[in-house]
């Protein structure tokens, strides 16, 4: 118990440790800055044990160091990443190969039923940060923005938002010169990627993929093909951003105002192209929690969890929903302990 005790001890020192050294948020405007309500993570014990996370690449950068990060205030805690797609972590959720899919998507209704119908009971959805899902094109690439029907016409076959042609070269996006009867080369994410699946559901309408893109297993992969193609054009999310390429402003309908995926522009919605990224946890509900799934999901929705989110690219979520997330989790799990399991 002593021993036990002393290592609790001595990691929450180091977490402190770790607060006090973290660069601050908001320096030369890199970060978005924090709002000082959000909760710091304070554990209610040191945890033990192994836990995989399967799930979206797009969620790679984030994952990777909430694992550094917790694996030092709790020695003894080993998390294992997996991050082939967001469909994987959602097909081993429903298998039960794994307590936590990371998701770069929502589950959809069928998805649900079945994780429903193996377990007895729902997953439990738990928002943890806010993508700007961006178009990149080359550094030098002059076009600076596009419309959703354009984003159509130039990724899908089936153009159900109503573009007359196909748009093949960038002549027909008004480039000139040297662009202007180059052809455009596509990449795209795989079958696998919750990214994928968001473009074509949320921008092509739930159209095919023109024969002639190209496509990529990661979100890094799809940034690294246009920054090595000054012809290329990918979507990826914000926070695989690098200085050869440039992320597109956009407009979902025609007389919109162009818009450019900044923290301000995701945070209020006038960014169209934004979306939440999720952690489900396979939790039945009113029983004690998992101390490990507890003190995961904690760190996320904490002050120093948001902090990763904003170093990784992406965005926090709103205060409000971080408290609210952050209060039900301690709660129960308090409650637990006492034998009075609560909501």
């Amino acid at each position: 118990m002593k021993s036990t005790r002393n290592k609790f001890l001595k990691s929450r020192i180091l977490l402190g440790l770790m607060l006090l050294c973290s660069p601050a948020m908001g320096d030369e405007g890199l970060y978005p800055i924090l709002d000082k309500q959000i909760h710091t993570y304070s554990p209610q014990g040191l945890v033990s044990g192994k836990l995989e996370i399967i799930g979206s690449n797009t969620m790679k950068p984030i994952l990777e160091r909430w694992k550094d990060k917790l694996e030092k205030v709790h020695p003894d805690l080993e998390i294992i990443l997996e991050t082939g797609g967001s469909n994987t972590g959602v097909e081993s959720l429903i298998s039960v190969k794994t307590k936590i899919a990371a998701m770069s998507r929502p589950m959809n209704n069928k998805e649900i039923e079945e994780f429903t119908k193996r377990v007895g009971y729902p997953p439990t959805s738990v928002p943890v940060a806010v993508d700007a899902f961006a178009v990149f094109v080359h550094k030098d690439n002059p076009l600076d923005h596009i419309t959703f029907q354009q984003l159509d016409a130039l990724f899908s076959s089936e153009r159900r938002r109503g573009a007359p042609e196909p748009l093949d070269t960038w002549g027909q996006l008004g480039l000139s010169g040297i662009w202007e009867q180059a052809p455009i080369l596509i990449q795209i994410r795989d079958a696998q990627s919750g990214t994928g699946q968001f473009f074509r559901e949320f921008v092509l309408h739930g159209g095919k993929d023109k024969e002639t893109v190209m496509v990529q297993p990661g979100a890094a992969s799809v940034v690294y093909a246009v920054m090595n193609d000054r012809y290329a054009i990918g979507y990826s999310g914000i926070g695989y951003r690098k200085n050869s390429v440039k992320p597109l402003r956009v407009a979902a309908l025609e007389g919109d105002p162009f818009v450019e995926p900044t923290f301000e522009s995701t945070i209020n919605g006038s960014y169209p192209l934004r979306r939440v990224l999720y952690l489900y946890v396979n939790q039945p509900p009113l029983t004690e929690r998992s101390p490990i799934l507890s003190e995961i999901v904690k760190f996320a929705v904490s002050l120093e969890g948001q902090q990763v989110v904003a170093k990784s690219g992406f965005f926090p979520l709103p205060t409000k929903d971080l408290l609210a997330l952050s209060a039900a989790w301690s709660r129960l799990l308090t409650s637990a302990a006492t034998n009075k399991t609560s909501q």
